[in-house]
């Protein structure tokens, strides 16, 4: 049999199989099998009548799995993924069906808490542009073919019902669907919708789960007990029976790229499993990736416009405020708003995308800034508990009490996030009732669920914090949602900027005014000038995209060319510099000639991350898959001599830090 194993060799290794294990022994089921001096598992990829050429061959030593875990679909799933991302197949396997499966274990118990949130109307009546949208699917389900359709419709246009009634129509043909979202504390509301109208057929996947949980709904699964399987990234690759429809909601979200490597995209995984299954593909967003929107333009994805929301519910107006000059964190038109919102029983939400209490501490006598030892990051302050923390590698220390530089008791903290923010609403709006949500309030197993359940039923009066409150929340009783630092994000040296920020404000400004109640939005900024505003007081996203498009275009930047980021890592500063070169110059003289650009080397985003100094080199070109693999090769070649370096390649990055 051919094996692969989690080694950063792109090969697969054969063994022979013992008389004891004939028959047990199928591709898709996991080995125990010697490598060197140690036993590894392993993944059966093949079988073979005869062994290749004249070698002894080490022997299979047990069968991990009573049956394969892998069938035919994921195993080409996993080839294709070897492929187009430039990893050992073994590698990606490992993703695909991670170690911590095993176990028998039961399937994880209802959580009570999820099924609190209130009551909505079992089924809505739909609007035309929800008519036409569902017609349109039900018919490609029905001749059982691939189609990708790009569900786009403004901020509580209804687009989830419409993913409702189209797995209604999945489970009623007797098939099977798969549902992603991009972050974890979306999956309770969604959750509840999902039960509340099919039941126990739905299982819900995360990373909190136990290894022997997932691997239970991994079984269930493959046996068809469970039909419907909600989940972030790594639910693309749960061996649903019959699978008919995949639904990927806010499409757009940079989470469902793998940071790690395998680095693959879970919606272009999602895209393969449907064209090898033959399943429609449903992506979903109010703000798609100008990479889909421009292959909606061209007829690739076929494109189902929500213009309105259902009910006739207007969009909320949006104001910006110039914070030029200004001292103070809160606007008065904010500050007033939200008194008169908490004044008539009514909830806002508040998005500032920066964790901690203060963005960093410093001397305001000579200037010193405390930096992460390990990382090229200044350390946050975090009130509660009175730490520094380094928000990459987790390094905390106390504040001091005088600048170590120059000895003056003039330490100061500078800048604004979360806890600061909760801290002086909790001053200001005398009475008001406020939840945090961040990384930090949200680390425990039901801290987010308790947050946005509470939020729910009323009991809070305004949710604040980071991106998490930005994203997919349905509450009608919200009339008022404020963006402080609204350009926080525009200033990162990313060609995505302005579309990763354009794309959260809109998220945010779309959580108000979905119920009978009018919303409103109220926008700090610093940079009232630049071009994203005029397009988010408009709630114009086709505008806006129609402008980066061509910014874009220009630049040879996706959608107009496709990147590969090649990132060499050293403890040495020097040995990350030589490594960059030493790339650069491997891929120059492989694309000499061939309208490939080779960027670089330049200090990455973050310099040194992780006690390691990182230096990226940028490669922009269309290329297919010889040429990628010869890249790699060429880029692993050229610091195979250097030393302890560490290279990253990830195809199709999604940011550049």
């Amino acid at each position: 049999v051919d094996v692969a194993l989690p080694v950063p060799v792109d090969k697969v290794f054969t063994y022979k199989v013992p008389s004891g294990l004939a028959g047990r022994v199928v591709p898709g089921c996991r080995v125990l099998v010697p490598f060197g001096n140690r036993r590894m598992t392993g993944y059966v990829v093949g079988l073979r009548n005869k062994a290749p050429g004249r070698v002894r061959l080490k022997a299979v030593a047990a069968v991990v799995d009573d049956e394969p875990l892998l069938g035919k679909s994921l195993l080409d799933l996993a080839r294709w993924m070897s492929e187009y991302y430039v990893h050992p197949v073994g590698e990606v396997l490992r993703a695909i069906l991670p170690a911590s499966l095993k176990g028998k274990g039961r399937l994880p118990p209802e959580d009570e808490t999820a099924g609190k949130f209130p009551k909505e109307i079992e089924f809505p009546v739909l609007n035309r542009d929800q008519t036409i949208a569902l017609g349109a699917v039900t018919e490609a389900l029905s001749s059982r073919r691939f189609e990708r359709f790009l569900v786009h419709g403004v901020t509580g246009s209804g687009k989830t019902e419409v993913y409702l009634r189209c797995i209604g129509e999945v489970l009623r043909m007797g098939g099977s669907a798969l549902v992603l979202v991009p972050e974890i504390a979306l999956i309770p509301q969604t959750t509840t919708r999902f039960r509340r109208r099919f039941g126990r057929e739905v299982a819900v996947l995360h990373s909190r789960l136990t290894g022997a949980q997932r691997f239970s709904i991994w079984k269930g699964a493959a046996r068809g007990d469970i039909r419907v399987v909600i989940g972030a990234r790594s639910a693309v690759f749960v061996p649903l029976r019959g699978l008919g429809i995949i639904v990927v909601d806010e499409e757009q979200d940079a989470s469902f790229k793998q940071k790690e490597k395998p680095h693959y995209d879970a919606v272009a995984v999602a895209d393969f499993r449907a064209r090898s299954e033959r399943a429609v593909l449903l992506l979903g967003s109010a703000t798609p990736a100008l990479e889909t929107y421009e292959s909606s333009r061209k007829g690739d994805i076929r494109s189902l416009r929500l213009y309105s929301r259902p009910a006739a519910g207007r969009m909320p107006p949006v104001e910006i405020v110039d914070m030029r000059g200004k001292q103070e964190i809160f606007s008065e038109e904010l500050l007033d708003a939200v008194e008169a919102v908490i004044k008539k029983g009514e909830q806002a939400i508040i998005l500032l995308n920066r964790r901690g209490h203060a963005n960093y501490v410093q001397c305001r006598k000579c200037g010193w800034i405390e930096i992460c030892p390990n990382c090229s990051i200044s350390l946050t302050y975090h009130s509660r508990g009175l730490k520094l923390i380094c928000h990459y590698c987790g390094y905390e220390r106390r504040p001091p009490d005088f600048c170590p530089a120059c000895g003056a008791y003039k330490v100061i903290h500078r800048g604004v996030g979360t806890q600061r923010i909760e801290m002086e609403l909790g001053n200001l709006v005398v009475g008001a009732r406020l939840a945090r949500m961040d990384l930090d309030t949200t680390s425990g197993k039901r801290g987010h669920l308790e947050i946005l359940w509470k939020f729910s039923r009323g009991e809070t009066d305004i949710l604040l914090g980071t991106q998490m409150v930005a994203k997919g929340h349905h509450y009608p009783n919200v009339t008022l949602v404020g963006v402080l630092s609204a350009d926080w994000g525009l200033n990162f040296p990313d060609f995505r900027a302005a579309e990763r920020t354009f794309r959260l404000l809109s998220q945010a400004a779309g959580r108000t005014g979905r119920g009978e109640k009018e919303g409103r939005v109220i926008i700090q900024t610093y940079a009232p000038d630049h071009y994203i505003f005029a397009y988010l007081v408009n709630h114009d996203y086709e505008g806006f995209a129609k402008k980066e498009l061509a910014l874009r275009s220009e630049l040879r930047y996706p959608p107009s060319g496709r990147l590969t980021l090649f990132t060499v890592s050293s403890g040495s500063a020097e040995n990350a510099r030589r490594g960059g070169e030493e790339v650069r110059g491997k891929l120059d003289d492989l694309f000499a000639a061939k309208g490939i650009d080779v960027l670089g080397p330049t200090p990455a985003l973050i310099e040194r991350l992780r006690g390691k100094h990182r230096v990226q080199v940028l490669v922009k070109g269309n290329l297919d898959a010889g040429e990628k693999k010869k890249m790699v090769g060429a880029a692993r070649k050229a610091v195979s001599g250097l030393g302890r370096i560490d290279l990253q390649w990830d195809v199709d990055p999604v940011d550049l830090s």
